[in-house]
Order: structure tokens, then sequence, then C-alpha cells
């Protein structure tokens, strides 16, 4: 488990810090995945480092109070714990057998860790794109934007989902390829007023606004990703397009 150990390292130290380190057994039973032999400070540093990873703490796995007295640390009562060893398996392998077969880089190879699928929520989060179609499926485009502005306000500073331009370019995509072209120009729309000096915004949304015949729509997007940046290729070329069809 060398990502794990990676984890471990710069939570070590923290971990002789708490009182309920006193209440971890001095020696391991049921170790299915992790050396049986693995040192006692190294395995509470490793679990303190899924549970961060997670936003958990150690009786989302293991049986008994949260202040550990009693703690049944060898149990497999619990289905997450059963889960955290296939999980681990899962990386271990990733890491072993793609990782670090890649082609050499300068530094070090970035393991995969809980925490690059998890950050630090017990399930890992949905890809923004997929979570606001499910969204407008459901409820609407309104519903999707609030959902937008309010996941905005709430994590953005989380890293639990890419609020770039370029997610709400994938919702539109989405939803252009599912023929549903006024949904996507309200989204292209949105990400024009959330972004507002990108000419590729207003390309996106002029390419879209063409699929549906709006002439007036595409032709304001283009000219206005020209001023944004005079000379953009695809707009003046789609901007002669726009003319061409008004003639």
């Amino acid at each position: 488990m060398g990502c794990a150990r990676t984890l471990a390292v710069g939570l070590l130290a923290g971990a002789f810090a708490s009182p309920a380190f006193a209440q971890i057994p001095t020696k391991f039973t049921n170790l299915e995945v992790l050396p049986k032999d693995i040192a006692r400070p190294e395995l509470v540093a490793m679990m303190r480092g899924f549970a961060g990873a997670l936003g958990v703490r150690c009786t989302h796995c293991h049986v008994g109070p949260d202040d550990l007295q009693g703690m049944d640390f060898a149990t497999d009562e619990k289905q997450a714990k059963q889960i955290a060893r296939t999980m681990l398996r899962m990386v271990r392998t990733i890491n072993a057998d793609y990782v670090n077969a890649l082609p050499a880089r300068e530094g070090t190879r970035q393991q995969v860790t809980c925490l690059t699928c998890h950050r630090r929520e017990q399930r890992p989060p949905q890809p923004l794109p997929d979570l606001l179609l499910a969204t407008i499926d459901s409820a609407g485009i309104p519903a999707a934007i609030e959902q937008y502005k309010k996941l905005r306000a709430d994590v953005l500073d989380a890293g639990l989902y890419d609020f770039r331009e370029r997610s709400l370019n994938i919702l539109a995509t989405s939803l252009r390829d599912r023929k549903r072209f006024e949904e996507a120009v309200e989204i292209l729309r949105f990400n024009a007023t959330l972004f507002p000096k990108s000419a590729d915004a207003q390309v996106n949304l002029g390419d879209t606004a063409m699929q549906i015949g709006n002439l007036d729509l595409a032709e304001t997007s283009y000219q206005r990703a020209l001023e944004l940046a005079p000379g953009h290729p695809a707009a003046a070329k789609a901007l002669d397009n726009v003319k061409a069809k008004r003639k």
C-alpha cells in the first residue's frame, strides 16, 4: 500500500497527540490488506489519513463509541470496512500496475490516494456536468442554475467540483447531443455571464444559437467574441456564415 503509506507520512506526528491513541491495541488481528507486521504508529497515521480523505471518523468502519473506549477494531460487522478493503486493493493495483508503469518524467509520479476521488466526502462527488444534467432532467434549467450558484457559493474552495468555464460547456454539449438546443442555449447564456471576458463562451453560444436558427443571437454572440478577441478565427468565419444566411 505505497499510496497509503505516502498519505500517512504527514499525519504521523499528529497520531500521537490524541488521547484516543491509548485505546488502540498494540497488536492487530484480522489484517487482510495491510501488512500484518505493520507498526502501530504507522497504522494509526494511515487510518487517520483514510478518515480525513473521506471526511469520516473511526466509527465509519469500526464498531464502538467515538472515543474508541472498547472499540472492536477486528470485527468485519460493518459493510463500510469490507468496502474499504476492496477500495484499498483497487488503489494498490492502480498505482502498481498503471501509475508506476507510466513513462518516467521529472520528479515523482503522482500516486492515486483516497483523496484523489473522495475529496473529503464519504462518497466521491459526481462530475458537475452530470450533477446539473440530472437536475435539469428532474426540475428544469432554473433549478440547475440555482444549484450551480449555491454549490459555487458553498464549496468553491473545497475542490469538490470544477467551476471553470468548461464544465458548463460540457453540460451544454450533453444537451445538444440530446437535441435539447433551447436548454443548451440557456446554459451557455448563463456561462457567458459567469465568464464575460471569454470569447470562446460567446462562440459556443453563437454556435448553438445557429443550430436553432436564432441568427440574431448568433450574430450578437460572434460579434461580442470578436470584441473580446479581435481576429478570433472561429468567430470571424461564423459571423460570415450568419451574414450569408441573411442574404
